[in-house]
């Protein structure tokens, strides 16, 4: 199955449609046919979108209507990796620089629509996003221009490199080994990456480890800071701390080590080794 039908002629007034085969042409009827019914069908996240197809018959909208309809798409920006000539080259061109006013709107929705799909993904281990599900900002672009891989803007870099192969049937972001990057598909700022960091490394030291976490992996700024700290301080108490502060308090010195054991267990940066041991031992 081709991937893209846009892709396979080179750029007309009419947006490619003239010299589509007949085939093609078949499965963009079947497509819109699946459309019929949904009011903005590029907002329809359930199917992975396959090729790109242009309105279906009946939407009449503008490029500019489409655009506004889909704040995805609007918000999208002019970084380096975001390949905007490469993306023309797939979806058609839905700026004002393409004079045709049919072939730019149905540019407009076949951008949207991949938008669309990437920004409602899941986390690459299939979580919801929370804030940063659907919220119209294609997350994951550096100061510099490059789009980290395992993000939103990542998924939008492959598929202007790969078309819609880059696209998953698990509606799931890519896993990434990127330390920048947060499980919900975000950038991590300076101070995230580095306590984020510092957590991992101090994991003997469950409080100070959870605190760092939770601000590695805390929303951007001082506010989300502070929550997260609080967040990992919060952890790190249910974890096993109250436990062995009241073991403390009483002289049981085998109870503190058993709040520090449950502490280190349950924190995420503790080696897989560290926990089996402690897991053995507590038999």
């Amino acid at each position: 199955m081709f991937s893209n039908v846009w892709s396979s002629a080179p750029s007309s007034d009419d947006g490619g449609k003239s010299q589509l085969t007949g085939s093609q042409r078949e499965q963009i009827a079947r497509e819109h046919k699946r459309m019929e019914g949904i009011e903005k069908p590029e907002q329809d996240v359930s199917r992975k979108p396959e090729l790109a197809t242009g309105r279906p018959p009946g939407d009449n909208r503008t490029a500019e209507q489409i655009i506004n309809d889909n704040p995805i798409l609007k918000n999208l920006g002019h970084q380096k990796d975001i390949n905007r000539p490469l993306a023309y080259k797939l979806l058609g061109d839905w700026t004002s620089n393409n004079k045709d006013p049919q072939a730019r709107a149905d540019a407009a929705f076949n951008a949207a629509r991949v938008l669309n799909y990437i920004d409602t993904s899941l986390s690459a281990d299939g979580k919801h996003r929370g804030k940063a599900h659907g919220n119209g900002d294609l997350e994951g672009i550096t100061r510099s221009g490059d789009a980290r891989h395992g993000t939103p803007a990542g998924m939008w870099k492959d598929f202007t490199e790969q078309g819609y192969s880059a696209l998953r049937e698990h509606h799931r972001l890519d896993s990434t080994s990127d330390t920048h990057v947060k499980a919900d598909g975000t950038n991590k700022d300076n101070l995230q990456w580095a306590s984020g960091e510092a957590g991992k490394r101090t994991w003997f030291i469950p409080g100070l480890s959870n605190i760092l976490l939770g601000i590695g992996d805390a929303d951007q700024g001082l506010v989300g800071a502070l929550k997260g700290a609080k967040d990992g301080f919060d952890k790190t108490r249910a974890d096993g701390f109250d436990q062995a502060l009241e073991s403390a308090a009483q002289g049981d010195i085998w109870g503190v080590l058993k709040g520090y054991a449950s502490a280190v267990k349950k924190n995420e940066a503790t080696p897989e080794l560290v926990k089996t041991v402690l897991n053995k031992a507590g038999s």
